[in-house]
């Protein structure tokens, strides 16, 4: 079994974290190998064990990891101990004791920490929830908490990059009327007769556009390295019957 391959951030120093990809687990065939996802046909045996891998490599302890239920949605919650509020795709955690972490194949994961350590969490971004305003629920609940903007950290993962992010004329008006300073993060290949989306590009818009500058992202493309990554969209058009999931998390040290 290969060592678990992971990226971390270059603002998340307080914090350990990790944006982990399909390297280093026990899982076999289309799951191979470091599958974090009970939504998938994979063993859930396999799965668990993977999870406890992850929290052994960066010394968190699996027991205390707290994964949201997501549904591609605009969700944030802030997470209690009972964990009666876990269908959402986005956990802001006040409660040291706790990791936190979503799952993703081609959504952006994102990874939040604060100058002063006061607080963690993550979102799980794809198009629907940056679409429905999962970000701008984010930071109403920190404002709303009196906590300052800019004392926030973002990290950006891995996820789908702009020049594999297939789209629909449609799709791109819908988000132009919605935003119209989201026209630039669209692009058009010619010999495609295609548009393409800059999803990461898009998230980090809005962070800064609220006022955080402290933005870290990852370059990694999980559709373009899917022997690296699990990808979504790659699995779908290579007819494979499902895919896995990777898990990227957040906790103190």
């Amino acid at each position: 079994m290969s060592k678990p391959y992971f990226i971390k951030s270059k603002n998340l120093h307080g914090y350990k974290h990790g944006f982990f990809t399909r390297i280093g687990g026990v899982s076999s065939g289309i799951y191979k190998s470091l599958n974090c996802g009970y939504s998938s046909k994979d063993s859930k045996q396999n799965i668990l064990k993977n999870r406890n891998i992850i929290s052994d490599t960066i010394g968190l302890n699996n027991n205390h990891l707290i994964i949201p239920n997501q549904t591609h949605s605009n969700k944030v919650n802030i997470f209690n101990k009972n964990g009666d509020n876990l269908d959402c795709d986005g956990l802001i955690n006040f409660n040291s004791k706790f990791s936190v972490g979503v799952l993703t194949a081609d959504c952006c994961p994102v990874l939040i920490g604060h100058i002063n350590n006061t607080l963690f969490g993550c979102l799980h971004v794809g198009w629907k929830g940056l679409y429905s305003g999962i970000i701008l629920n984010f930071l109403n609940i920190i404002v709303k908490k009196n906590i300052d903007l800019t004392s926030l950290i973002i990290s950006l993962g891995p996820c789908i990059g702009k020049e594999n992010y297939q789209i629909s004329e449609e799709f791109r008006t819908m988000f132009i009327r919605s935003s119209s300073q989201s026209e630039r993060f669209f692009s058009f290949k010619k010999e495609k007769n295609s548009f393409y989306f800059d999803l990461k590009g898009y998230i980090e818009y809005v962070f800064n556009s609220n006022g955080i500058q402290n933005v870290w992202k990852s370059r990694e493309d999980t559709y373009k390295n899917h022997n690296t990554f699990f990808s979504y969209r790659y699995a779908c058009h290579k007819g494979l019957k499902d895919y896995g999931r990777m898990l990227s998390l957040i906790g103190n040290n």
